[in-house]
């Protein structure tokens, strides 16, 4: 009796020791492994293949910016690509060729190229994509005819990390100008089956009009417009001027400038938050939607005097006019 009890407080005491062990032991080192952050995907129309984009970002240099602030030096980025008859073949050509494992839990954006959106067949391709086990759904989604690699090689403003650009970080934007909503993959799966309902997807483009550095243009990353999906089949590009009227059809809308115009400049609104009930009604044996819209607005800039109830007037006829454009995407 006396030697079984020796034992188990051996075994106890071992077990507490245990527990003030730190650490998985299972865990790899950070150094040991490739972190992907965002995917692109295209189809290759002529040559019969997919082409794969894989960005891949230091965690030592994002650790860099984000604590220390601004970086003087350039933010690197790491850009693998890989061509094949399939999806699946395509990621083969790269995994096969990295030095190490790749890890797939931290990417947080998928760019489909006109190329796939156009073929069809996205869901394959996705199923094939989640075959690595760590990628997650939440994922911000874009569409774009631009050269995917172009997209994920611009760098950021004032050399901040690229997990700060739209591409990763849509929501700052959208709080700022709410113009076209950004979609998560799961929500974008969701609609994309939706028989009774048009699958908006935010097309994303670069250009280097805006934004400059010692006097050298800076290509900067923002949206040109969406990719209109209805019974699964892409119907065209909206462009972004054609697509105001959004804004007002969503309720999570933020915030939503208003340009009144006589020739000249007259005044400059902010709209914020916006409201719509939509009725149903028969006309001709046809429906007929009639859109009721209420939003607030405060006035940032006017330019001549005018009544308030004219402005009003003024307003109220520029969002009508952008609730009622009919365009032909594309």
């Amino acid at each position: 009796m006396r030697s079984f009890t020796a034992a188990l407080k051996l075994s106890l005491g071992l077990g507490a020791l245990m527990l003030l062990l730190t650490g998985c032991w299972n865990a790899n080192d950070v150094d040991n492994v490739d972190y992907v952050n965002a995917i692109g995907i295209n189809y290759l129309k002529d040559k019969k293949e997919y082409e794969v984009y894989l960005q891949l970002l230091s965690f030592q240099n994002v650790a860099k910016t984000e604590g220390a602030g601004v970086n003087t030096q350039p933010v690197p980025v790491w850009l693998a690509t890989g061509r094949g008859r399939t999806y699946a073949e395509a990621i083969g050509k790269i995994t096969i060729e990295a030095e190490k494992r790749l890890f797939w839990g931290h990417v947080t954006a998928l760019l489909l190229g006109e190329g796939v959106l156009d073929k069809g067949e996205i869901t394959d391709v996705l199923q094939s994509l989640f075959r690595f086990y760590e990628l997650r759904y939440t994922m911000w989604v874009y569409g774009t005819n631009d050269p995917i690699d172009k997209l994920l090689e611009a760098a950021p403003n004032f050399e901040r990390s690229r997990l700060n650009m739209i591409i990763h970080t849509p929501k700052d934007n959208y709080r700022q100008r709410s113009y076209i909503k950004p979609i998560r993959l799961h929500d974008f799966m969701a609609n994309y089956y939706e028989p009774a309902k048009t699958l908006l997807l935010p097309a994303l483009t670069m250009d280097e009009k805006i934004w400059r550095r010692n006097e050298e243009p800076i290509p900067s990353v923002h949206y040109k417009g969406v990719y209109a999906f209805w019974n699964q089949e892409n119907r065209g590009l909206i462009p972004l001027e054609k697509a105001f009227g959004l804004r007002w059809l969503d309720r999570s809308a933020k915030r939503a400038p208003v340009l009144i115009e006589n020739g000249e400049i007259l005044a400059n609104l902010r709209m914020e938050n916006p409201r719509h009930v939509i009725h149903i009604r028969e006309s001709d044996r046809r429906p007929v939607f009639d859109v009721e819209v209420v939003v607030k607005g405060v006035i940032s800039e006017l330019r001549e005097q005018v009544q308030l109830s004219d402005l009003a007037r003024q307003v109220q006829q520029k969002i009508e006019k952008e609730v009622r454009i009919r365009s032909r995407p594309g």
